[in-house]
């Protein structure tokens, strides 16, 4: 059977917007080798509007929050359950391993995102945003507090990535995809700067899945022509 097994016709309906989560969690859709707009629609989730809030909304993802994925009769919440659905159907084995080793060596760094450094970053670029929109001081205290802790978890990456290309060895793999939404952001938002000038490591491996084309593809969707939900 092919890597990328024809699939049936019916179009997966993606609800989002423009976050990073929503990047994390349909970027497989561009790693696999197949054509995005004839697989999925875009329905485009208004959070200023508080769509997300809505019963119509909450009816589908019970927490209220975006990404959310229907294809037929299934229903997936959750960015990286949502990329890792996206990956057992597009059969991307190469992203999450073969053998039980390869398998362990990815979901050690998958776990780390999710527990280690998403924690620290996720409310840093949060209250980045936030504080812009809603035009009020940042909480400088909430933000030292976040630098450090991410501080702490690159400087184990680095270590890492001294010995590997990327986090699970020298191929790239669906940890590192995890990562890269918010790595554009350390990479671009002034709040991080001097971060990766410190470990050049982990500046190399920034440099390098950010720049890879399925992840530039999903920062050029065009919620703007996207469904109304």
């Amino acid at each position: 059977m092919s890597a990328h097994r024809k699939l049936a016709t019916m179009v997966m309906k993606f609800y989002a917007s423009t976050t990073p989560n929503a990047q994390r969690a349909i970027m497989p859709l561009f790693l696999a080798d197949v054509d995005p707009a004839k697989e999925v629609e875009l329905v485009a989730v208004s959070l200023m509007g508080q769509q997300h809030k809505s019963p119509n909304y909450t009816a589908k993802h019970p927490f209220g929050v975006v990404p959310y994925l229907e294809d037929g009769d299934i229903g997936i919440f959750e960015s990286r359950a949502i990329a890792k659905y996206i990956v057992d159907k597009y059969e991307l084995t190469s992203l999450v391993g073969k053998t039980p080793k390869e398998k362990a060596a990815i979901n050690q760094w998958l776990e780390s995102e999710s527990h280690n450094f998403h924690p620290t970053v996720g409310p840093l670029v949060r209250e980045v945003f936030m504080s812009k929109m809603l035009k009020r001081a940042a909480d400088e205290k909430l933000i030292a507090t976040n630098l450090e802790n991410l501080g702490k978890v690159l400087d184990v990456y680095d270590a890492q990535l001294s010995k590997h290309k990327y986090l699970a060895g020298d191929t790239y793999t669906l940890a590192d995809a995890f990562h890269t939404p918010y790595l554009e952001k350390v990479r671009t938002l002034d709040v991080f700067a001097g971060v990766l000038d410190k470990r050049p490591h982990v500046e190399a491996w920034v440099s390098d899945i950010t720049s890879n084309p399925a992840f530039v593809k999903t920062t050029k969707l065009d919620w703007e022509k996207a469904t109304p939900f």
